[in-house]
């Protein structure tokens, strides 16, 4: 990437001149050191089958992909300028263990494409027309990718997730995200704009009328805060570009409070209505409360999610979260978790995906984020 290409991508992290040209010169340092790391990754193990990659495009499904298949598979890729995006992608550890170049590896291999129309017997394309896919139907002789928590959290943390039985009954209703303006306000979903409004609007509704039932977190102090119990929502909101791992929640702390709340708000993210908050609410039981049932595979019904199509509906949905009934709230919570083990898990991802190596034509529908709605016509 060169400087130009750099500053554009720091756009929205509004740093200086001075401060754009340091991390420029971070950033070809840390690729200088990449390049060489990746030329010792020499491993060959020859009992797996091997799933090739080919010139790696740098999708976003590749950590979940990856988590769900490095057991049974060894990713081989071409060594090209790309190879430091995978590197980058799934992390030194996963590289070095499930991967290789495929220069030397000639048998046993599945090759791996992006929306390839014309397939070989030994070929799988996925199929990234997600919004299409998922609305009109699943594809005939194809599976759908799960979609996914963000990215990284597969890369090391996911199998250390606890999931609670019981969740705080006390704590009701759970977000943590950003919402930085210039990019969350700049959401539009053409299609069905009032049943999709953008994240700043939806957290803006929320902090007016709920404003007396609202705990901010604002600082990693606040954890400590007494305040925090007696508030029925709690919110722990960035309005700044910075990095996950410099949030106030961790990826630990942020899954604990999840898991703890009964009800989790499922909000835009910037480009599309889905947004990996919904799946990791899942993942440890928090019941969504969500305008996004349709666009999971298969759809989520009324007892495991409270739906809306509009903003005040969104209010009418917070209302019937502070004042349901723990057992319905058990029964409910028990549904999500069933649901994500049965269909969102990457242990029922694997199960589709060795069916679908027995199928002629193979095919995957799956989500690759931003990628995604490029084509997408309704949007």
């Amino acid at each position: 990437m060169n400087f130009e290409k750099f500053k554009e991508s720091l756009k929205y992290r509004k740093y200086s001149s001075i401060k754009i040209f340091i991390r420029y010169f971070e950033y070809k340092i840390k690729n200088f050191a990449i390049d060489l790391i990746i030329k010792t990754n020499i491993f060959k193990p020859k009992s797996k089958p091997i799933l090739d990659l080919g010139s790696f495009k740098d999708n976003r499904f590749i950590n979940y992909l990856l988590f769900s298949l490095k057991n049974d598979f060894l990713f081989v890729y071409k060594e090209d300028n790309n190879t430091k995006k995978l590197f980058k992608r799934i992390g030194i550890i996963n590289f070095f263990k499930h991967t290789a170049s495929n220069s030397k590896l000639k048998k046993n291999i599945i090759k791996l494409y992006i929306n390839k129309k014309n397939l070989e017997s030994d070929e799988i394309s996925f199929d990234t027309d997600y919004f299409n896919g998922i609305e009109n139907g699943k594809k005939k002789n194809s599976i759908v990718m799960p979609y996914y928590m963000y990215p990284r959290i597969y890369n090391s943390f996911y199998k250390k997730i606890n999931i609670q039985e019981k969740p705080n009954f006390k704590l009701r209703v759970f977000f943590s995200g950003s919402i930085v303006k210039d990019g969350y306000e700049n959401f539009f979903w053409k299609k069905n704009p009032k049943k999709f409004p953008n994240r700043i609007s939806v957290i803006e509704k929320i902090l007016n009328e709920f404003k007396n039932e609202i705990f901010l977190i604002k600082n990693r102090n606040d954890f400590k805060s007494p305040e925090i119990s007696k508030k029925k929502i709690v919110l722990c909101l960035h309005d700044k570009m910075i990095k996950k791992t410099s949030y106030n929640l961790s990826f630990k702390k942020n899954l604990e409070f999840l898991g703890n709340s009964c009800f989790n708000i499922s909000c835009p993210g910037v480009v599309m209505p889905l947004c990996h908050h919904l799946i990791e609410g899942m993942k440890v039981g928090s019941i969504p409360i969500t305008n996004c049932e349709k666009m999971l595979y298969p759809n989520l019904t009324s007892d495991i999610s409270l739906h809306y199509s509009n903003l005040d509906q969104l209010i009418s949905q917070i209302e019937n979260a502070l004042v349901m009934d723990e057992d319905e709230i058990m029964f409910m919570r028990k549904k999500v978790l069933k649901h994500y083990r049965d269909f969102l898990s990457p242990e029922s991802f694997k199960i589709n995906f060795f069916n679908v190596l027995k199928k002629k034509e193979k095919r995957i529908i799956c989500n690759d984020d931003h990628r995604s709605i490029d084509n997408f016509s309704l949007i």
